[in-house]
């Protein structure tokens, strides 16, 4: 089988194998694991889900956000600072969905944070494209970097 591994260079590199199953996604193991999906909006947004838009500001700026998502930016560079934003709305045992603007972003950090962490993950395939494919209306990004 043809593997490729994607390197993230920075601080601490972070490296990740396996492109095969970034592209194909995974099915959700017993214990936490991650799968990749589209989720409808009323899903990605239900109570006991945390919906995190790891775009950029800019990304946020021009296409908008879906209303309830907690904009955090993922740093490639530095990808163990990602977490901590995240783990006190983790605790509870909440699923977390993640999105992009086309879902192969979420799947890189889905699969790095379901080695950190039980909770259910979902990357949105197709990610903020296809929602908005889906006909649903952003909201416009509310953050201090947008």
């Amino acid at each position: 089988m043809n593997r490729r591994h994607l390197l993230f260079s920075g601080a601490g590199a972070l490296i990740l194998g396996g492109a095969g199953a970034m592209v194909m996604g995974r099915s959700s193991r017993a214990a936490g694991g991650w799968e990749h999906r589209f989720l409808p909006v009323s899903e990605m947004t239900a109570e006991g889900t945390l919906l995190v838009d790891i775009r950029t500001p800019q990304e946020w700026k021009d296409t908008g956000v879906i209303d309830g998502a907690e904009l955090i930016e993922f740093d490639f560079n530095n990808p163990d600072t990602f977490l901590p934003k995240i783990a006190a709305d983790l605790a509870d045992g909440r699923d977390l969905v993640l999105i992009c603007n086309s879902g192969n972003r979420t799947q890189v950090v889905a699969d790095f944070l379901s080695r950190q962490i039980p909770n259910r993950i979902v990357s949105v395939e197709g990610g903020i494209r296809k929602v908005m494919a889906a006909g649903y209306e952003l909201v416009p990004a509310e953050c201090p970097t947008c």
